[in-house]
């Protein structure tokens, strides 16, 4: 739908016309079924319904529900059992969940089914059902032409206009797919208020990349460490030390642009001491409560005095207000160094007042030698900034406004659109300029207006692919290719070499595509790729859902939860570096840890405060995702370990065999009667299997969650379940000891008998399969359906091959059939 300028309101009258354009996109998507579910994977042995399933139902049911008697109107025998292209499917349902209950057959029907028997309908109902349903939603392998997510956007725009800043940080959040992603068109929708969102953020970014008027002022600060400097608290020392922080106020500062910090500093390292830690934070003064924000962390390993630069944008930090009561904004460099261990409590305390004594510095812990603190901003390199010249460039002649507008739009349209952009479509902008120019100060507010139009068109927020309806699969442009490889792997657009390529034809030639992947990966934007498919595969946001109780776990802090997101983050991208086997992902003799982690694991402190890989020592009992913090703690209710959490978590997300959620009106554990307190854990779920109705699904999950019971709820080894008096829980010892679902026993987590090794044995190809399956869905941006599953097993067999390696998985991606068509 073309845009075209109003007489009255041009900007309002272009942003209705996306409005609509957005709702229209949103609602063809809709009802063309472009909400695909994930893809089965194949059973290993298949219930036929003839064989398996007929005879079982004509002994039990049928007698009920058949030919002469058809309780609750239900007829069993003339059912159809191909749920799939029949009618009955809702029917069905509801046999699944009369089952799952233990309520069919009824406690006085003359037959009753076996255990094994009750397994096999349940298996058989459940496997149908999400067949039928993942049929009804296929939309044939297309790719669903999905808008960009909140993270995509704001890199997006970052790239194309230069700015680095938080643009997203009004638009509502995302909803997750059935896949646990952001990315998947399905959930990916636009509303009309989205869109006002969108034109607010438009505006700040180009507000911020455009400049008017003379170079602002420069204000600069130096403070040194000098007893005459009454703004200057000294040197820092360790956090247990009474001066641990070097202090400076400023009274003018600019609120707008880029600022830069400098500390010239140094360390005093003892003997077997880490490094001291600077952290360098910009916020309103201390005495008014309001917060500070982190500027940079990093360790300082130095002897000599260095000077270390750091940069942000000021706006990015909580400022003081124009008039407040206690004006001025405050640079702040702390010591951050941590030993692994909680602070002490200080006990002593002053009579009168009732204040914390210090407590005396510790002569074996790092020091941290502030010399100097300088504070610059705003800075530009240059006048002009290249975010505004990248607009407004220079061109040949003295061309006249309405011609460079033109200019200017096709070449931002081009890089916004991420394709090239048609006569047409700049015309119909450039009509809109006219109008906008005619009411606007100058050029660069008019220009500034119209690109704001620019980035809330649905050509900018959406992955767009256009295709003919009428063929099948097709292949993926050339720019189309290129937008999907960045998307995937440094969730923003293409960068300039990306472009080139498409131009000159060349990515569709496979070797060169696979030749990029490798440069993409390598890249330190592949950092996003990491981070997000961690986060939505891994469900790493579950940490911050989880509130820990203090009364079972005192020394714990919510800076460790962030510490075991980063672990799991900097792990994955270890083995994606080093081009290691993905099994370490299950088992592995190394993990990523700081200082703070590692002494909450119990494991040797290394001597910096960043992620680091640690070898871990030998009897170690972690290694792998499932001895993370990450896993442990956000399955657990954060007073205790949580076994049907982290059952459920290994069976979907590591491989891939979700159970069937729970049917309605089941009972919880009862964890607070007595006699049952008492008990071990394992015994309280095999009291709870003894009814009906919990019977089927918990015998199949509760051993993969009660293997992990040496862990607590925060991730700490543990042979016993801590008690407690006040609520008359006992202390009991751990038993991890189980029996899995195919008879194997297992024996807690690690050695020849423990879940890692059973997972890597004899679960191998089923994990791959499942990884397999994860990214090629996270790639797509969309749920695999039945027409992907020959690209599955082919991902799938050439990733054993390679020897179940990151990089090669994510090449083959990239040349598979489901990636380079749509």
């Amino acid at each position: 739908m073309p845009l075209t300028p109003s007489q009255s309101c041009p900007i309002a009258a272009a942003v209705g016309l996306v409005r609509c354009r957005a709702l229209v996109l949103s609602v063809a998507c809709f009802a063309a079924g472009l909400t695909a579910g994930p893809a089965m994977s194949a059973e290993p042995k298949p219930v036929e319904f003839a064989r398996d399933v007929k005879p079982v139902l004509q002994r039990l049911c049928v007698g009920c529900h058949g030919p002469r008697k058809q309780a609750a109107k239900l007829r069993l025998d003339t059912l159809s059992p191909d749920i799939v292209k029949g009618t009955g499917a809702e029917t069905w349902h509801d046999v699944l969940n009369k089952l799952n209950l233990g309520e069919m057959p009824p406690e006085k029907a003359p037959a009753q089914p076996t255990a094994s028997e009750r397994r096999l309908l349940v298996r058989w109902l459940t496997a149908e059902l999400r067949r039928a349903e993942e049929v009804a939603r296929s939309t044939g392998g297309r790719v669903v032409m999905r808008r960009l997510t909140r993270y995509e956007y704001n890199n997006t725009l970052r790239d194309l206009l230069g700015v680095e800043f938080d643009f997203s940080g009004n638009l509502p959040p995302e909803s997750v797919s059935r896949d646990g992603f952001q990315n998947n068109g399905s959930v990916l929708g636009i509303s009309p208020i989205q869109v006002e969102y969108y034109l607010k953020a438009a505006r700040l970014a180009l507000g911020k990349a455009i400049v008017t008027g003379p170079r602002p002022e420069v204000i600069k600060h130096h403070a040194i460490k000098s007893a005459k400097v009454r703004r200057v608290k000294g040197e820092v020392s360790n956090r247990l030390g009474p001066s641990s922080r070097f202090l400076v106020r400023l009274e003018k500062f600019p609120r707008e642009g880029e600022v830069v910090v400098r500390v010239r500093a140094h360390a005093v390292v003892p003997d077997k001491a880490g490094f001291p830690r600077m952290k360098v934070t910009l916020g309103v003064r201390a005495d008014v409560r309001a917060p500070e924000e982190t500027l940079a962390e990093i360790d300082v390993t130095n002897t000599e005095p260095k000077t270390f630069t750091f940069r942000g944008r000021i706006e990015s930090f909580p400022l003081p207000g124009h008039n407040p009561k206690y004006p001025g904004l405050q640079v702040t460099v702390y010591n951050a160094y941590e030993d692994g261990k909680p602070i002490p409590k200080k006990k002593r305390m002053a009579k009168k007042n009732r204040k914390n004594l210090p407590v005396e510095p510790d002569p074996t812990q790092p020091l941290l030698v502030v010399e100097s603190v300088d504070f610059e901003g705003p800075v530009f390199d240059t006048w002009p900034p290249r975010t505004h010249s990248q607009i407004f460039f220079q061109t040949s002649g003295k061309p006249d406004e309405r011609t460079y507008a033109s200019k200017i739009l096709s070449r931002f349209m081009t890089r916004a659109y991420r394709r090239p952009v048609e006569e047409s479509e700049v015309t119909t902008m450039l009509a809109l300029f006219d109008t906008l120019r005619a009411r606007s100060p100058s050029l660069e507010k008019a220009v500034g207006d119209l690109l704001a139009v620019v980035l809330i068109s649905p050509e900018f927020l959406y992955l767009v692919e256009p295709r003919d309806d009428s063929a099948g699969r097709q292949p993926l442009g050339e720019f189309e290719l290129a937008s999907r490889m960045s998307y995937f792997l440094w969730s923003t657009m293409p960068d300039d070499r990306l472009f080139k390529l498409a131009r000159d034809g060349k990515l569709s030639d496979p070797s060169i595509r696979q030749a990029e992947v490798r440069r993409m990966l390598a890249d330190p934007r592949a950092w996003q790729f990491v981070e997000h498919f961690t986060d939505q595969w891994l469900d790493l946001p579950a940490l911050d859902r989880v509130a820990v109780n203090p009364e079972f776990h005192p020394r714990f802090d919510d800076r460790l939860k962030r510490d075991m997101r980063s672990e799991t983050q900097h792990f994955f991208a270890e083995i994606l570096s080093k081009d290691l086997s993905a099994m370490n992902l299950v088992d592995s003799d190394f993990t990523m840890v700081n200082r703070r982690l590692a002494g909450h694991y119990g494991l040797p402190l290394p001597p910096g405060g960043d992620m680091q890989r640690v070898d871990l020592p030998e009897g170690s009992r972690r290694g792998g995702l499932l001895t993370q913090g990450s896993f442990l703690l956000s399955n657990s209710n954060g007073e205790d370990s949580h076994p049907i959490r982290r059952a459920v978590w290994l069976l979907d997300r590591l491989l891939d065999d979700p159970p069937p959620p729970p049917p309605p009106d089941v009972p919880d554990l009862e964890t607070n009667k007595p006699n049952v307190a008492k008990l071990s854990l394992k015994q309280q779920l095999e009291l709870h299997r003894e009814k009906a109705a919990c019977n089927n699904c918990h015998k199949r999950i509760d051993p993969w969650g009660v293997v992990f019971e040496n862990f607590d709820a925060v991730g700490q080894w543990r042979t016993v379940v801590s008690g407690s008096k006040r609520r008359r829980r006992p202390t009991r010892p751990v038993d991890a000891v189980v029996e899995l679902p195919d008879g194997t026993g297992v024996d807690g987590v690690d050695g020849r008998g423990g879940i890692k090794n059973y997972l890597v044995t004899v679960q191998g190809e089923a994990f791959a399969r499942a990884l397999v399956k994860r990214l090629l869905t996270y790639s797509l941006g969309r749920s695999l359906e039945y027409s992907d599953r020959g690209a599955v097993d082919d991902l799938t067999r050439r990733f054993i091959k390679s020897e179940y390696r990151l990089k090669e998985l994510i090449v083959a991606i990239s040349g598979s059939q489901p990636f380079v068509s749509k």
